[in-house]
């Protein structure tokens, strides 16, 4: 059978910020005024209403050194992946023993061993059980790693399950400067980790269909992390959302998707990403709720947003046997990500 996606769950961390709370808290800050201005716009934008972050205080962000960032992105990351991966184990049922496979990514923080030695050991799950840490792939990570999950099983017993866990700790990447785009990444990011089974077993669940991936290295310099002064700083150029409308229009002509589901989950990206998606794809209004909510709740919390979209839809909706997804990533690169779903008795 195929493999299929059966449960999601999400970890969000208990320090939570409405958007208008941080625009007095930018205005008092020591920066020349035309930054003041900048993240007065940003803050102000709509697409943002709350984000959700790993730190006690705002200003922790701005203070923090290299050490103190990597420590918290340690500390913070590993306690969402456990919190979303147990709720995901206890409301299957599921033990310890009944997982057969960890995958986890994430971009904002460089861990060795990965995340996965911390997760396996805080769930107390197997010493032989199959681990694997994807890092590099930005906001689009989720769906290869979905990918790793399929392979994976096909080559199991019916029977077996993934905990795939995509976590990010964004605050702990949060670089201030004088670039645009460094202001709108402090603007629109946040914290989260969501958590999902991938089983052969025969439960009621997205059936993964098919994947497609494309890479345009081309743009690379305008969606990608670099390190300044031993910080990771975001690369967000102006033409992100162009160049994202453009990769996934060429994604969809390469799998001959003339028509495309009514069940959408896009990454929520930002709001002027999902508003040049809407446009070049001929979409709806109501084509990309879902993605507008998670990113209005949450703002861009990267790799695991594309799930939070989903378990919107699996929290909201009964489906129909045969309804078909459709999955969409898109990240550093700039690399962007499909995967077809059906769902399935």
């Amino acid at each position: 059978m195929k493999p299929r996606i059966i449960n999601i769950k999400t970890a969000n961390p208990s320090f939570k910020v409405e958007q208008k709370e941080l625009i007095p808290f930018m205005m008092a800050q020591d920066i020349p005024y035309r930054r003041k201005e900048y993240y007065r716009r940003f803050l102000s934008d709509g697409g943002v209403v709350t984000r959700t972050f790993g730190i006690e205080r705002v200003d922790q962000v701005i203070n923090e050194s290299c050490d103190q960032s990597i420590q918290r992105f340690e500390q913070v990351a590993v306690d969402l992946a456990t919190k979303a991966g147990r709720q995901c184990l206890e409301s299957e049922g599921l033990s310890p023993e009944n997982i057969d496979g960890l995958i986890i990514v994430t971009c904002t923080g460089y861990l060795c061993p990965g995340l996965t030695s911390y997760v396996l050991e805080s769930l107390n799950l197997k010493p032989d059980t199959f681990i694997l840490d994807i890092v590099g792939h930005g906001c689009g990570a989720a769906l290869p790693a979905l990918r790793n999950a399929e392979h994976f099983l096909l080559s199991k017993p019916q029977g077996a399950n993934v905990l795939l866990i995509a976590v990010e700790v964004c605050s702990a990447a949060f670089f201030d400067g004088d670039a645009v785009d460094l202001m709108i990444s402090n603007s629109i990011f946040g914290d989260g980790a969501a958590a999902c089974i991938v089983t052969n077993t025969l439960k009621p669940g997205w059936s993964i269909e098919g994947h497609q991936s494309l890479l345009f290295p081309q743009y690379r310099e305008d969606l990608r992390f670099k390190t300044t002064n031993g910080h990771l700083s975001n690369v967000l150029s102006k033409n992100v959302p162009q160049i994202v409308a453009c990769a996934v229009k060429e994604i969809l002509e390469r799998m001959k998707l003339d028509v495309l589901p009514e069940v959408l989950v896009f990454h929520t990206g930002g709001r002027a990403i999902l508003d040049r998606l809407q446009v070049e794809l001929g979409l709806s209004p109501q084509a990309l709720e879902a993605s507008r909510r998670v990113l209005a709740e949450y703002g861009n919390m990267s790799s695991p947003c594309v799930l939070y979209v989903l378990k919107q839809f699996m929290d909201e909706t009964i489906f129909d046997e045969g309804t078909e997804a459709l999955m969409l990533s898109y990240g550093a690169g700039v690399a962007v990500n499909a995967t077809q779903l059906r769902w399935a008795i």
